[in-house]
């Protein structure tokens, strides 16, 4: 088979985060919570020769990330790909406000926009304080991991 040329694709990855190890009671706060598991959905850009290039370059790279944590609470968190789930070509001409993924998702007629994004994301069309909130999770939990990179990067 003949390759083709080199071009850009966004690759969507999966990973979850699985925390494991009891809590150090002294650094329970009001952030806490062992109620929720987490997964992440990641998208990537990767230049391949191919879409079947591209998943294999993104597999590869994500495997490559997988690791281990310890969270602000003493527990140790593993960082684990579950699925490359998918893959989107980009326009050669990369700039600012181009799209870099798109997917669709096949939803039954019946549910709504809001019961959409509330069983995807936790988002809520109708009340901007929960989404604000929901906005603000999201936030914190990105500070944290990259505290913890950075934590980790310090130590090294």
């Amino acid at each position: 088979m003949r390759k083709s040329s080199w071009n850009y694709y966004g690759v969507k990855l999966i990973y979850q985060m699985i925390i494991t190890g009891d809590p150090i009671p002294e650094r329970i706060d009001e952030h806490y919570s062992d109620t929720y598991t987490f997964f992440e959905e990641s998208i990537i850009l990767v230049r391949a020769q191919s879409f079947d290039h591209a998943f294999k370059i993104a597999e590869r790279k994500a495997h490559e990330v997988e690791e281990t944590h310890i969270n602000p609470y003493g527990q140790a968190v593993e960082s684990k790909l579950i699925k490359v789930i998918n893959c989107y070509l980009i326009d050669d001409k990369i700039t600012n406000g181009i799209e870099l993924y798109s997917s669709y998702s096949p939803i039954k007629k019946e549910i709504t926009p809001s019961e959409y994004l509330m069983q995807k994301y936790d988002y809520n069309l109708e009340d901007d304080e929960w989404n604000e909130k929901y906005n603000e999770r999201c936030i914190s939990l990105q500070m944290a991991l990259r505290f913890e990179e950075f934590s980790k990067w310090r130590k090294e």
